[in-house]
């Protein structure tokens, strides 16, 4: 018995044997039936059916024929002109761009090639027209040039106008005519004239800026001033000399309170000599100042102002008495205290220091020895020395501080020698205006009496030591008041000579 052979699609009508129910009808394909644009349609015999032959499927349930690489094209690149597999979608591309891009025995990349290269030409600029511009700037900058820089242009010279070529200089209006300066002279150093006509060959100005440079280029619209020339100072050699300062002395003592060190400087001398005329000239360029021993009354003007002090402290409980005063009624002292008695009395000086009082030295033992307690100058130059400088420490030690460069001498004998012996430890030696005489002990009304006569910028000369001094202190006590009452301010030395050193004794 003949066998026949198994139907494939089983009793399902729609899949009689050479009926294929998954193949697209013309009627349905829209490729076939030019719908999608640019498709034409293809007769259904023109497109072989690759790797499913009209017939049973195998048992493997793939095509007849296994796979090829025609079923495996779909999902990959097609070649040139090359159709995607019947029955697989061409997922490579879109049908429009490969439309656009297929061209006849071409590539589908090669209408897109072609775009390029046309946009690119458009791009290349001709050399044709980048010489054509490069002429145009040219042509622009060489007008520009002959516009700022003619080749001729107007300038005025003294208020005329002249008109002058590129290049022209302001030598050359002297050199056309357009201006006629007659030249200064050159003077010798005193001031002669050494050569007529020696100096500058004009004086000009152009737009208002001095200049004598005759290479100056001119500019169109230059507005040119040109004078007579100035006279000039021949050229000299010089050498200087160093003049040295001397020492002034003013000798009497009792012209005035303050007695201060001016310091001296030396003057310089210069000699000239001309390189023309041969003149020498001799002149003290820096004046000499000499060093001075200066004695004035101090110029406070229209300040009521006093000076107290207080000489041959500390002593005992009377220094502290006399601090008591000064500080009721807000006055300010200088006490010039003995060397030899400051250690057993130190806290006296740091209170007066630290009240704002200035400390000074009476010397070490008030010029004790051979000075027979009275005069430095019976002493040697070494033992003037020690006075002042044995004094000076003292004080730092009880104050802490550096001591006063003023000191008054004993018995107010300052001078000769001494002087100058003693100015390189020393700014100033204090003497007096109103001598209150306490140390006679006179009375207080006698003290007061003295203490009340005082002018503006005297120096009043009383003491907290040597002695008792009560009457002192009573009298202190009485008069201040009245002083503050009429006006007076009671200073420090120092404050006093703090005004300006008058120029001379008054």
């Amino acid at each position: 018995m003949t066998q026949q052979p198994r139907n494939p699609y089983g009793s399902d009508p729609r899949r009689q044997a050479g009926s294929d129910p998954y193949r697209r009808s013309s009627e349905a394909d829209p490729y076939r039936q030019g719908a999608y644009p640019g498709r034409q349609a293809e007769p259904s015999s023109a497109r072989p059916r690759a790797g499913r032959p009209d017939g049973a499927y195998g048992q493997t349930g793939r095509p007849n024929g296994a796979y090829t690489q025609a079923n495996r094209a779909p999902y990959g690149r097609q070649g040139a002109g090359q159709r995607p597999a019947a029955g697989a979608p061409a997922y490579n591309r879109s049908r429009s761009q490969a439309n656009r891009n297929r061209t006849a025995g071409g590539t589908e990349y090669s209408d897109y090639s072609r775009y390029i290269d046309q946009r690119q030409k458009r791009r290349r600029k001709s050399p044709l027209a980048i010489v054509v511009s490069l002429v145009i700037l040219a042509a622009i900058g060489v007008g520009v040039y002959f516009f700022l820089n003619p080749l001729s242009f107007e300038v005025t010279v003294n208020g005329v106008k002249h008109t002058v070529d590129r290049g022209a200089t302001l030598g050359t209006t002297l050199e056309e005519g357009m201006a006629s300066p007659q030249p200064g002279n050159l003077l010798a150093i005193d001031g002669t004239v050494a050569t007529e006509g020696g100096g500058d060959k004009f004086s000009a100005t152009v737009n208002g800026e001095a200049t004598n440079d005759e290479k100056r280029e001119l500019k169109k619209g230059d507005v040119i001033e040109i004078a007579n020339g100035a006279d000039t100072t021949e050229t000299f050699q010089s050498s200087t000399e160093e003049v040295p300062f001397t020492r002034v002395e003013d000798e009497n003592y009792w012209n005035g309170s303050l007695h201060v060190y001016i310091p001296g400087v030396n003057g310089v001398r210069t000699t000239k000599t001309g390189d023309v005329s041969g003149i020498t000239l001799v002149e003290d360029t820096q004046p000499v100042v000499n060093e001075e021993y200066k004695i004035y009354n101090a110029n406070v003007g229209d300040d009521k102002v006093i000076a107290l002090t207080f000489d041959d402290g500390p002593w005992g409980d009377q220094t502290g008495r006399v601090l008591d005063i000064l500080d009721q009624y807000d006055a300010k002292a200088t006490f010039f205290t003995i060397g030899n008695q400051i250690e057993q009395h130190a806290d006296m000086v740091k209170r007066a220091h630290d009240a704002g009082h200035q400390i000074c030295t009476h010397t070490w033992d008030h010029a004790s020895g051979s000075g027979q307690g009275v005069n430095l100058t019976y002493m040697t130059a070494d033992e003037q020395i020690s006075e002042v400088q044995k004094g000076m420490e003292a004080i730092s030690s009880a104050t802490g501080a550096d001591a006063s460069t003023v000191m008054r001498a004993p018995g107010g004998n300052f001078f000769g020698d001494l002087v100058w012996t003693l100015q390189p430890y020393i700014t100033a030696e204090v003497g007096w205006n109103v001598d209150t005489e306490d140390w006679r002990r006179p009375g207080v009304d006698a003290i007061v009496e003295r203490i009340e006569s005082a002018q503006p910028g005297d120096v009043i000369l009383m003491h907290d030591g040597g002695g008792d001094r009560s009457q002192t202190v009573e009298a202190l006590r009485q008069a201040l008041p009245v002083l503050k009452e009429k006006g007076y301010r009671f200073v420090t030395v120092d404050e006093l000579l703090a005004y300006p050193i008058p120029t001379s004794n008054e």
